[in-house]
């Protein structure tokens, strides 16, 4: 089945953006299954009329998300997801089968493949062996950003903790013990050091805010409508509430929390322009969701991804002292 996507040059919402949200749908209500090659960027650019860059920016934003993958010299093929093709095993098969595939079209023997898998798996266990991280937060969205930032440094490897499971563990002074480092937020390092008093050394406190495209595609929505927020916990809830509210968002503000009822994300829709919703969304939809949530885009819907970051002078002290940790 072909791919249809629409570029609205009225909407508020970048180019790329909506190019991202459409494939999101496609993908999550089947109509592109795993394995499929999405059209080349500049075939997809010139259908839509649109600067082959957008398309290639919406490419490296599925590619992030973990919806796609890039192959250099192939094209850009729908992931399986967990589930698909036989679950883990079934998935890690396919993904197995295409690196074959294409290493093969380079003339590379079985032995050589072999050889390049295993250098690359040991230096893989190298890198995450380095260091070791924790990270403490009130919510799995925020853990999600530090594992997203954190663990992308090289020879770094992060594991999250929820504050409150440490907070009801009379040992978890003892569970932090064997990281090198201990990251959390401003607002939770003062309970976090009275939780781990003998790890406080290694705790670094950070501060974390909105991306400047999130507070851009927010800022350019109408301050006065209903609002909606797709997410996983009431902090992570709080936290958007409280920056709408300082954007000057009056409107009804309702949300609906994962796990959901089937059907409720498209009664949750129904009558709302605005959803924001924490980045990497799209994985835990079903494919009823990702046909409610494309109809809700066709009809003029806008899905704003609530990407919280480290502020550039706290990740610079974070990189500094991993820096001192691995010299």
């Amino acid at each position: 089945m072909p791919l249809r996507i629409k570029v609205n040059r009225k909407s508020n919402v970048p180019a790329f953006k909506q190019i991202v949200e459409q494939i999101t749908a496609s993908i999550g209500s089947g109509q592109l299954t795993p394995g499929q090659r999405l059209p080349p960027e500049r075939e997809l650019a010139e259908s839509l009329a649109v600067a082959r860059g957008t398309v290639t920016r919406a490419y490296e934003e599925l590619a992030r998300l973990g919806l796609i993958e890039v192959v250099q010299g192939r094209g850009s093929f729908v992931k399986a997801r967990d589930g698909d093709r036989g679950g883990r095993g079934g998935k890690a098969a396919g993904m197995i089968a295409s690196l074959i595939d294409g290493l093969a079209e380079l003339r590379f023997t079985h032995p050589e493949m072999r050889t390049m898998v295993d250098l690359v798996i040991r230096e893989r266990e190298e890198r995450h062996g380095a260091l070791a991280v924790a990270a403490v937060d009130c919510n799995p969205e925020t853990l999600g950003m530090f594992e997203r930032q954190i663990g992308l440094l090289s020879r770094v490897g992060v594991v999250k903790f929820l504050l409150s499971d440490l907070a009801r563990d009379p040992r978890a002074g003892v569970r932090l013990e064997s990281f090198d480092l201990i990251l959390t937020t401003t607002t939770h390092a003062a309970e976090l050091s009275l939780l781990a008093p003998a790890q406080k050394q290694n705790i670094v406190a950070v501060a974390v805010s909105p991306s400047q495209e999130t507070v851009l595609r927010l800022a350019s929505a109408k301050p006065d409508q209903a609002v909606g927020v797709m997410c996983r916990s009431r902090q992570f809830l709080s936290i958007i509430e409280s920056r709408l509210r300082q954007m000057r968002f009056t409107g009804p503000f309702q949300a609906l929390f994962t796990p959901r009822e089937p059907g409720a994300l498209a009664e949750f829709l129904s009558g709302r322009l605005l959803l924001v919703v924490p980045p990497g969304y799209a994985a835990d939809l079903s494919r009823e969701e990702a046909r409610a949530l494309e109809e809700f885009t066709q009809r003029g819907g806008a899905v704003v991804p609530f990407d919280y970051q480290i502020e550039k002078g706290s990740l610079a002290h974070v990189e500094g002292r991993i820096g001192a940790l691995l010299a």
